[in-house]
């Protein structure tokens, strides 16, 4: 470093630099990026322990000293910057006006397109395969000039000024001059409400397109495959957007870029697999024809977001539509209490088994296999989501139950946190919006939450209007048909925790009750299953069944018992224990008055049991 520029660090070091030049609310260690429309604080000032000061953009527009931030804050080369930092110091006892500042970083962009020759113009269409009358179009519109002796194209600020070149090293890289200048897409010819719009991730494909078809309008050419989301705002509404996407990933991710930020309808123009993009298409002999026929088969990939008042008029239907509508019928997926779009709850006191019924449930799924006497009726895709369960342990139960297919899958706690260092919270909408997404993409129809406390955080369980922050979620994967199966704990009254709205758009829940303590055999999980809430899927009642999963300390393996519980003892010990009105037995029994009637129908046909006024009377001697 020169003996100037040294003085002049230390007469205007950064922080006073950043406050000369208006920027004082960046010249901070945590502010917002003054290169850049910064939606957080991305950018940094500190001092180093030899008294130097920097700056970082940490979302990539640069870092380094006083100096670099001149050359982008005023769009210079290093050699002008350092001369004006140096007569901003005043070291060599000049000053500079803001005036003639500003005017070092201007573009004379007509310059650019006369120094593009006739000789360029044919270059271009040699190289990239484009007539050589479309070539000159573009000089004679201004669309294509020389900076640096580099093939450059003009980037327009709002209100259609040419405000910066976007250029082509030899390389191959490009460049923005001057530099910091805000990305814009190239947009060519008018964008009108109604008619189409093509989009492409490069020029060269955009230029081709317009060369081959003869278009001069509606054109849009975002500059790079991450560029996707700034066609935000430029679309009109009611246009159909043609996306002439690239055959690579990052084309991929551009043409979703696209159709989150375009309300039309957006289709995919098909470019055969065999050639990377169109330019490369046309070259190897694509025709007008071929092109043609992409658009008229182009496939839809995002929907034009309909009107309330659409969305109604072709939703209502009367009652005698209703009658004659078909409708598809829910599949059944376990039993006939399970079926697709269900929800589902399966709680219990900590310890009593829980995550083994689901996770034989989840492998019962994904196989199409017959659990206890509930017969699977196909395999389906499951997505078994682990909020607690040390990944070890999750992995031993799932190898002592067989529960190894590629329709199963896992997402544990401990390994996201591992691979990604994210925290699961359903409450938070954009995990909600991933989830359902991969369940989308991976042919989920079944999901998993275990458990309902660990990976709900933020819900506050005894308040209704928490669980909102999850019921619309829920609602959402039920009209997708993907059925949902919530792991919960008890409260002390033995009743699930919390709540009870997360009851009112249930299917059905299934309470378990430990039975290991009265058990002889106190090995593994022994517990009852009952339903709290009966299934909507079936009139009849779901029997009430003991369950019994023991793990063979030498294999591993795990076997599950499974047989009908003595229900009918439980509710004749009642009555004997002068338990004796329907209400009463359901409360004590946790199921419902209407299951009670019905053991008790059983009881007076067997002659054993009849009524007086409210209560069930045992007859005498003939229990």
């Amino acid at each position: 470093m020169s003996g100037d520029v040294r003085e002049a660090k230390r007469k205007l070091p950064l922080p006073a630099l950043i406050h000369i030049l208006g920027l004082g609310e960046h010249a901070k260690k945590s502010a917002r990026c003054p290169f850049h429309d910064d939606k957080r604080n991305s950018f940094s000032v500190w001092r180093n322990g030899a008294g130097a000061w920097f700056f970082k953009c940490h979302a990539g527009c640069g870092e380094g000293d006083e100096i670099t931030f001149l050359e982008l804050h005023e769009r210079i080369p290093n050699n002008e910057a350092t001369k004006l930092f140096l007569e901003m110091s005043n070291a060599n006892g000049a000053t500079l006006s803001a005036s003639k500042r500003r005017s070092t970083s201007a573009l004379d962009w007509r310059a650019c397109v006369e120094a593009f020759t006739e000789k360029h113009v044919e270059h271009l269409a040699k190289w990239r395969g484009y007539s050589v009358e479309f070539c000159s179009w573009l000089k004679e519109n201004g669309l294509v000039g020389l900076f640096n002796d580099c093939i450059a194209f003009p980037v327009h600020d709002p209100a259609g000024n040419v405000v910066a070149a976007h250029y082509r090293l030899r390389d191959g890289s490009w460049r923005y001059y001057p530099q910091g200048a805000k990305v814009r897409p190239l947009v060519i010819g008018e964008l009108v409400a109604g008619e189409p719009v093509h989009v492409f991730e490069s020029q060269w494909d955009g230029f081709d397109y317009m060369d081959k078809s003869g278009e001069r309008d509606g054109i849009v050419i975002t500059r790079g495959a991450s560029n996707g989301a700034l066609v935000a705002g430029l679309i009109p509404e009611g246009s159909t957007v043609y996306v002439w996407t690239q055959n690579d990933d990052a084309g991929e991710n551009w043409q979703k870029d696209i159709c989150a930020n375009t309300k039309g309808t957006v289709k995919r123009a098909r470019i055969p697999a065999l050639h990377k993009d169109l330019n490369v298409w046309t070259r190897a002999g694509a025709t007008p024809g071929d092109l043609l026929h992409a658009m008229q088969s182009a496939e839809v990939v995002s929907e034009a977001e309909k009107s309330w008042m659409d969305a109604l008029n072709e939703s209502v239907v009367t009652s005698n539509e209703l009658r004659d509508l078909e409708l598809v019928p829910r599949k059944k997926l376990l039993g006939d209490w399970f079926c697709e779009g269900d929800l589902g709850f399966i709680f219990a006191f900590r310890g009593v088994g829980k995550t083994w019924l689901a996770l034989a449930i989840a492998q019962a799924l994904s196989t199409g296999s017959k659990l206890g006497d509930w017969p699977g009726h196909a395999p389906v895709k499951v997505l078994y989501i682990d909020g607690e369960m040390p990944p070890d342990l999750m992995r031993s139960r799932c190898k002592g139950l067989e529960a190894g297919n590629d329709n199963l899958q896992f997402l544990n706690h401990e390994i996201l946190f591992e691979r990604s260092g994210k925290v699961l919270n359903i409450t938070n909408g954009e995990i909600q919006q991933a989830i359902t997404e991969k369940c989308i993409a991976s042919g989920v129809k079944v999901l998993f939450l275990d458990n309902l406390s660990t990976l709900a955080c933020e819900m506050r369980e005894n308040e209704a209007d928490s669980w909102e922050l999850v019921n619309s979620w829920l609602l959402d994967l039920r009209r997708r048909k993907i059925a949902v199966v919530i792991v919960h704990h008890a409260g002390r009254s033995g009743e699930m925790r919390g709540t009870s709205k997360r009851e009112d758009n249930v299917f059905w829940i299934i309470a378990l009750d430990d039975t290991k303590k009265n058990a002889d055999d106190k090995r593994g999980a022994r517990f009852i299953s009952r339903f709290t809430k009966p299934s909507r899927n079936t009139q009849e009642d779901v029997p009430t069944y003991e369950w019994h999963f023991v793990t063979d300390e030498a294999t591993g393996t795990v076997s599950i018992g499974c047989k009908l519980a003595q229900t009918m003892d439980v509710f004749l010990g009642l009555i004997e224990d002068g338990v004796t009105e329907c209400g009463q037995i359901a409360q004590e029994m946790k199921i419902s008055p209407a299951t009670v009637s019905r053991f008790a129908k059983k009881g007076i046909d067997a002659g054993w049991l009849k009524k007086e006024g409210r209560e069930y009377v045992l007859v005498p001697h003939e229990k």
